[in-house]
């Protein structure tokens, strides 16, 4: 079968006519537009290349000079140390150094023998840094890359008086050098998008009176995205393409009008199964917690008897201790199946209210984690609030409890709570080491988005205040009265 050839000049003159379509079926606005932001890009695109590359070209070699010559200046420092064996002055020196120093990691200085004597590592030497060290000559004049989990730092060595009595190491890690590389890209970047800006609002006013019915759809199309969908475009203004865009137009906001009220229709639904499911939860709860509580306590307690009996009877003593330990046992367990039904409904919320369960579940948290709770209630004297309120807001406090000892590693933890005429205000706040909020995954983290549910639910807010280092706290504020509420 024959191939059919195209000279390469036809297959030139197919691909121009086919790019010279493709630009001409481009909007005017947007031909001027691309222009003069593809030229603003490229050149600032070019120009951070260039920068960045030529600060960057000597980043390596900068800091092996610097790493050189820390060690260096600090080997004669550590000289009248070492010689009057003062090894306090010689760790503040270092430390002093390191703090004066944006780019220097650590330093530590090693005697004849090859053991450490000052170091500036604050919770003690690193022992994988030790090993490392361990068998090298007692002086090394090239400095050396090492990888670490804080990033690459560039270690040098020099020796005390040649080497005769120890070397300094010092680690330079360059964050000084690389956050000033960053900030002057960034302004660079900065300065780039002012001008992409800037030629846009150019290209905006050249191009007005030309595309204003584009940018009537454009004004309607905004608006319907913030939700506004009584607006409406009158296509007798353009009787070509453009008035048939906006005939579509409108019959689209009358879909998004249909669609809008179905969707408002499911929500409603989905909250109102929500309420039910947890109503639902907290009533198997309270079937679970009376059924252990009644039926399995006393089935245990009749045990006890038996094994009271069993233990007067005559027997050897044998048989006597083992039922003692038969008995400690039956007791333990006792307490624990009560600390279960404690866990899933404590009787004192129905009986006493909200501010009691919480004082006995801070209570049984120290008892068991022996992390220190402070408490602090205003506005509950003589007052209950609703069965359902009380309920959502100990539920709450729980899951926050649960959270910190699974994640804060905190040592005190504050619990408040505030009953106003017309809200309920609360919180939990711990010291420990903190999280990003913007960086849960809800799906991972079902804890936060129960607690968050459980307040959307009733009307109310939540919110997260936390950094990392500095602790968390939990806070949320709910209307106390509800027009309906699935307890």
């Amino acid at each position: 079968m024959p191939v059919a050839l195209i000279s390469v000049p036809a297959f030139f003159r197919q691909a121009v006519r086919r790019v010279r379509s493709v630009l001409l079926s481009v909007p005017l606005k947007l031909k001027i537009l691309g222009l003069a932001l593809a030229l603003i890009l490229l050149f600032g695109a070019v120009t951070i290349y260039k920068v960045q590359a030529a600060l960057s070209e000597n980043f390596d070699a900068f800091l092996q000079e610097e790493s050189r010559f820390v060690a260096t200046e600090l080997s004669y420092q550590s000289h009248d140390y070492l010689l009057i064996n003062d090894m306090y002055g010689l760790t503040q020196m270092l430390r002093n150094t390191v703090q004066n120093r944006p780019d220097l990691r650590y330093v530590f200085v090693r005697n004849a023998e090859g053991q450490v004597v000052a170091h500036t590592f604050e919770g003690g030497f690193p022992g994988d840094l030790l090993e490392k060290i361990s068998g090298l000559s007692p002086q090394r004049s090239e400095p050396r890359l090492l990888r670490t989990n804080e990033g690459s730092i560039w270690e040098a060595e020099a020796g005390i008086s040649n080497g005769n009595e120890g070397a300094v190491v010092a680690g330079v890690k360059g964050d000084s050098l690389r956050r000033q590389i960053g900030v002057i890209t960034r302004s660079l970047a900065r300065t780039t998008l002012l001008v992409a800006i800037f030629g846009a609002l150019l290209s905006l006013g050249l191009t007005w009176l030309i595309t204003r019915p584009v940018t009537r759809l454009l004004e309607a199309t905004r608006a319907v995205r913030r939700g506004d969908y009584s607006v409406r475009l009158d296509p007798a203004e353009s009787r070509d393409e453009l008035g048939k865009l906006m005939e579509g137009f409108n019959a689209m906001v009358g879909s998004l009008v249909i669609a809008e009220k179905a969707r408002l229709g499911k929500e409603y639904l989905q909250r109102d199964f929500l309420h039910r499911v947890m109503a639902g939860q907290e009533g198997e709860r309270k079937r679970i917690a009376r059924e252990l509580h009644d039926q399995t306590g006393q089935a245990l307690a009749s045990f006890m008897v038996d094994l009271k009996v069993l233990e007067n009877a005559q027997s050897v003593n044998d048989r006597g201790q083992g039922i003692t330990r038969l008995r400690k046992a039956i007791t333990e367990e006792m307490e624990a199946i009560h600390d279960l039904a404690v866990a899933l409904r404590p009787t004192v919320l129905d009986d006493l209210g909200l501010v009691p369960a919480v004082e006995m579940l801070a209570r049984n948290f120290e008892k068991r984690h022996r992390i220190q709770v402070r408490l602090n209630f205003l506005g509950f004297l003589d007052r209950r609030l609703e069965l359902c309120l009380e309920t959502c807001v100990y539920r709450i406090i729980q899951e926050a409890l649960t959270n910190i000892v699974k994640h804060a590693q905190a040592t005190e933890v504050t619990i408040f709570l505030e009953g106003g005429e017309k809200t309920l205000r609360g919180g939990v706040e711990d010291n420990g080491r903190g999280f990003e909020p913007e960086n849960i995954d809800q799906a991972k983290h079902m804890g936060i988005y129960g607690m968050r549910e459980r307040i959307q639910l009733l009307g109310g807010s939540f919110h997260i205040d936390s950094d990392k280092g500095i602790g968390a706290m939990i806070s949320f504020e709910i209307p106390i009265k509800q027009e309906k509420c699935h307890e």
